[in-house]
C-alpha cells in the first residue's frame, strides 16, 4: 500500500521487537510506537539539565550517529552564570563524543540544517522549534530534555502514531509574497491547536518552487499549529542546497509514495497567497497587509529561527537599498548563523544594511527570546519571528 512521507520515514525507525506491524501498511493512528533517534540537538537554555540527567545515564559516549551542542539563547553574559553553564556544556561535548556548537555560531535550527540536516534522518532536540529541519525532509520533533538525553544514551523516542495531513501546494509566490504567508495561512485555516497529534507533510508541483530556507520557514513554525513536526520531499532544491554547504553526498531523493492517502489534505495555491501577519497575541490571528495598511511601527526585528537565512537577509537589502530607516524607527537585524553573516557580507547584503541604518545583532536567538532589543511601551514591533504570545 502506497505510504505518505512522513510515515516511511517512522517505520524505517520504529524500533525492533517494539511494535507489531506489516512493513509498507500504516500504522494504526494513536497506536504508541518507539523510534530510533538519528540525530540530537540542545540550546543552552534546556543543554544543562539534559546532559546532567545524561550523566546520570552512565553511558563513555553518546550513541547517536550526531548530537550538537548548541549555545545560542543565553549569551548576555551580565554575570558569570551563563558562562559556566557555556563551559560545562563544552567540557560535556569533550567528554561525551557531542558537537560543540560555541555562542555567536548562530541559531541551532540554522546552523544544524547548514552542517548536520540529513533527508530521511530522525532530530530529537530539547527546543520546540526542531521541526525547522523537516525543511530537508526529516523527521524532526522538539521534545523535554531527558527525552533527549535518553535518546543520546541509545534509548528509544516513544510517541503516539502521528495523523498526516498533506497541504498540497501548487502554483508560485508571486512577488512580495514569502514563505512566511504560507504558514500563516496554515495557520490562519488550522488554528494555534489544529496540528495536535499531527505531521503536517508538503506535496505538489508548488514545493519545486521553494527553496529550503524557504521550506525550513514553513516547517519551523509548524511549531506554531502545535504539531508533532512538519516535513518536506528531498528533491534537486535539496540536493543544490545540501552541495552548496559541501554536503552533496548527504542527500537523498525521498517522497511520498504515488497514490499515499492522508488522513486530510490542505490545499493552498501559492498563486493566490496575500501577504500577511500574525497580530497580538497568537500566531494564528492572521491579517493581510491591506487590512494593516497605516499602522505606525516603531521597531523592526529580523532574524530567529524562521527568518534569518541568506534569502531572507537578501530580500530585507533589496527593500531598504540606496534608503533609509525612517525617523522614529528602529531595526535591527540577526544573521541566523556565522555562516550567513560572512555569506551576507560576501554578497554586499550586509554593507546594504548598514548602509541603511540596521543594527546588526549576534548570530544568536536574541530579540526572539527576550534577549535584548526590547519594544518600547508604546509603539508596535514588527517582527519576523515565530510567535507573539504575550
Amino acid at each position: 500500500m502506497a505510504l505518505t512521507l512522513a510515515e516511511k520515514i517512522i517505520q524505517n525507525h520504529i524500533v525492533k521487537g517494539s511494535l507489531d506491524f506489516t512493513p509498507g501498511q500504516p500504522i494504526e493512528r494513536g497506536k504508541d510506537i518507539a523510534i530510533k533517534i538519528d540525530q540530537t540537538l540542545t540550546q543552552d537554555a534546556t543543554g544543562t539539565m539534559a546532559y546532567l540527567q545524561f550523566e546520570t545515564i552512565g553511558v563513555p559516549r553518546v550513541k547517536t550517529e550526531v548530537s550538537v551542542s548548541y549555545v545560542d539563547h543565553n549569551t548576555l553574559q551580565t554575570d558569570f552564570k551563563n558562562h559556566d553553564d557555556h563551559r560545562y556544556l563544552q567540557s560535556v561535548a569533550a567528554k561525551y563524543g557531542l558537537y560543540f556548537s560555541r555562542p555567536g555560531n548562530g541559531v541551532c535550527h540554522q546552523v544544524h540544517i547548514e552542517h548536520f540536516g540529513k533527508p530521511g534522518k530522525t532530530l530529537l532536540g530539547s527546543d520546540s522549534h526542531t521541526p525547522t529541519g523537516g525543511g530537508i525532509g526529516m523527521i524532526a520533533i522538539g521534545a523535554g530534555g531527558i527525552d533527549v538525553a535518553v535518546a543520546m544514551g541509545g534509548g528509544a523516542f516513544h510517541l503516539a502514531m502521528p495523523k498526516v495531513f498533506g497541504v498540497k501546494l501548487t502554483g508560485t509566490l508571486r512577488k512580495g509574497i514569502g514563505a512566511k504567508d504560507i504558514i500563516l495561512e496554515v495557520l490562519r485555516r488550522e488554528s494555534v491547536k489544529g496540528g495536535v497529534g499531527a505531521v503536517y507533510e508538503y506535496f505538489g508541483e508548488g514545493v519545486e518552487s521553494l527553496t529550503v530556507p524557504q521550506r525550513a520557514t514553513v516547517t519551523n513554525m509548524g511549531a506554531e499549529l502545535g504539531a508533532t513536526c512538519s516535513v518536506f520531499p528531498s528533491d534537486a532544491t535539496t540536493k543544490k542546497f545540501l552541495k552548496s554547504m559541501g554536503r552533496e553526498n548527504d542527500w537523498t531523493e525521498l517522497k511520498a509514495d504515488e497514490g499515499a492517502v492522508y488522513d486530510k489534505v490542505i490545499e493552498i495555491n501559492l498563486s493566490e497567497l496575500n501577504a500577511m501577519a500574525a497580530c497580538p497575541n497568537s500566531p494564528d490571528n492572521v491579517k493581510t497587509l491591506k487590512e494593516l495598511s497605516g499602522t505606525k511601527v516603531t521597531q523592526v526585528a529580523i532574524g530567529s529561527c524562521t527568518n534569518s537565512s541568506l534569502d531572507d537577509l537578501a530580500s530585507v537589502a533589496a527593500i531598504v537599498k540606496g534608503k533609509h530607516i525612517a525617523p522614529g524607527v528602529e531595526a535591527g537585524i540577526a544573521p541566523g548563523s556565522r555562516t550567513t553573516l560572512l555569506m551576507a557580507d560576501k554578497a554586499g547584503i550586509l554593507g546594504t544594511l548598514i548602509r541603511a541604518g540596521f543594527r546588526i545583532l549576534e548570530s544568536a536567538c536574541g530579540p526572539c527570546i527576550g534577549m535584548g532589543f526590547a519594544p518600547n511601551s508604546e509603539g508596535v514591533s514588527l517582527r519576523t519571528f515565530n510567535r507573539n504570545f504575550k
